[in-house]
């Protein structure tokens, strides 16, 4: 037990001074803060924030220690991820009533939403993920007890938001199996400026490949033997936090291949068809070849014909004789205005001397035809202008020859049609097929010119449908 002595302060007339002995320590008025009293001076034991606190005669001062903060559990806040985050604060000295301030790196500070003091050392604090921005990051953290002292910790909180999707999900669209190059580009953003990179997360690209800087999924295709959906999921990482999206795209088969007899991708002299047909340059006129970046898809190696004798000359088996169905099609843009000396192609059908079922010729611009001793010039609307591309299809279908042509919108345009008789069941003798001239002998000299640089020069042996045409008008 602690024995207070008393006794008079010799150099004060009349004071008293209180001496507290023993070990155990003093035991001094204790209670509530609405039990406080009202003389200055007075010292006691508040009960109901745990502190000793005396009064000044104007207000009461709390005796405390201030707090420490040692560490915090949570340093990355999602700002954008919805909901509360649940921070948990260590350190000592801790009270109860303690209030925690995130304190923003540029000025603008809140607390937080509640405060659980669980012990002297630690606390649990919550606030709306909302309330840290990421203009305020690092976010510091201070404690003030009801003492008034507080503790702060700098710079521990940084707002990390999770990527962004910019493109929608579900299909990205359609493509052809037999398609290359860039197809379909995803897109997502970082709020916090992160560099945003793509994987594959789940499912299969079916053949394209997936460029991780830029979002740009590219390449060729698996071949499908109908129209395939394939369906995957792609992530998007920035700064450590990550996105997922569903996607799909189409690939559809092409019909385009079917039937394809040769293919002559710059109107010269291989046969990119698989079938072999090899073409040999015929004239005296120059077959040359060049790069046209003005051409409807983009730059590509063009053939451009002469005015005169000069073409390209396919065997004759590359055609299916007498009265099979075919369709031959070719981008033409002329070097100069089209009369009717001009041909795109020929090819020898027919029987006796006239061996051109398959001329087309061009009078006055348009879409023309000689064949079977007959000349079918002039017909329907005027087709050809210089320098401008167009895409031509002529079709066979027994002894019906029809020609058609797509808009600049890439609308089918029925120029003419007509019905031929005299086709023979197989080529006439000496009968050629060319590029750049009418079916005639090879070096016979009577082939006439083109005048018109011409590209992918296609032949197959059926009738293609509008939307086979529009296709390739557009491929």
């Amino acid at each position: 037990m602690a024995i207070i002595k008393t006794k008079f302060d010799r150099g004060v007339e009349g004071a008293t001074n209180i001496v507290d002995a023993g070990t155990e320590g003093t035991k001094v008025a204790s209670g509530t803060t609405a039990q406080r009293g009202s003389t200055q001076g007075q010292f006691r034991f508040n009960t109901t924030n745990g502190l000793a606190e005396y009064y000044t005669g104007t207000a009461f001062k709390s005796i405390d220690a201030p707090p420490t903060i040692s560490s915090l559990d949570v340093t990355e806040v999602d700002s954008q991820a919805g909901g509360n985050q649940t921070i948990v604060i260590t350190g000592s000295g801790f009270g109860s009533g303690a209030t925690v301030t995130f304190l923003g790196n540029a000025g603008t500070n809140f607390n937080a939403a509640t405060v659980t003091v669980n012990s002297d050392t630690q606390i649990t604090a919550v606030a709306p993920k909302a309330s840290f921005l990421n203009a305020q990051e690092p976010y510091g953290v201070k404690v003030t007890n009801v003492s008034s002292l507080s503790a702060t910790l700098a710079s521990q909180i940084n707002v990390d938001t999770s990527p962004s999707w910019q493109t929608a999900s579900g299909s990205l669209g359609s493509i052809y199996e037999d398609a290359t190059g860039n197809h379909f580009t995803v897109s997502a953003t970082d709020a916090d400026g992160d560099t945003v990179a793509y994987s594959l997360q789940s499912g299969s690209l079916a053949g394209l490949s997936l460029n991780s800087s830029t979002g740009v999924i590219s390449g060729d295709p698996t071949d499908v033997s109908s129209d395939t959906t394939n369906s995957f999921t792609l992530r998007a990482t920035a700064g450590g936090k990550t996105a997922d999206r569903a996607f799909s795209y189409i690939t559809q088969n092409d019909t385009l291949v079917n039937g394809l007899l040769a293919h002559y991708e710059d109107a010269y002299l291989t046969d990119s068809s698989g079938n072999n047909y090899t073409g040999v340059k015929y004239g005296s006129g120059t077959v040359s070849q060049s790069t046209d970046s003005g051409t409807p898809k983009g730059s590509r190696t063009v053939t451009s014909f002469p005015d005169s004798d000069g073409y390209i000359h396919l065997p004759t088996a590359t055609i299916i004789t007498g009265t099979n169905a075919r369709t031959i099609t070719c981008w033409v843009k002329p070097n100069a205005s089209l009369d009717g000396n001009d041909y795109i192609f020929g090819f020898g059908l027919c029987s006796g001397s006239s061996k051109g079922t398959f001329n087309a010729r061009c009078g006055g611009n348009k879409m023309g035809f000689m064949g079977c001793g007959a000349d079918y010039d002039n017909n329907g609307a005027v087709v050809y202008s210089t320098g401008t591309w167009v895409r031509i299809f002529y079709t066979m279908s027994g002894e019906t020859v029809s020609a058609y042509y797509l808009d600049g919108s890439g609308n089918r345009v029925t120029n003419w049609s007509t019905t031929l008789s005299g086709i023979s069941t197989s080529n006439a003798s000496g009968a050629t097929a060319s590029i750049g001239a009418h079916a005639s002998n090879p070096g016979s000299g009577d082939i006439g010119g083109c005048n018109a640089t011409l590209a992918d020069f296609r032949i197959y042996n059926r009738v293609l449908t509008e939307a086979e045409m529009e296709r390739l008008y557009n491929f």
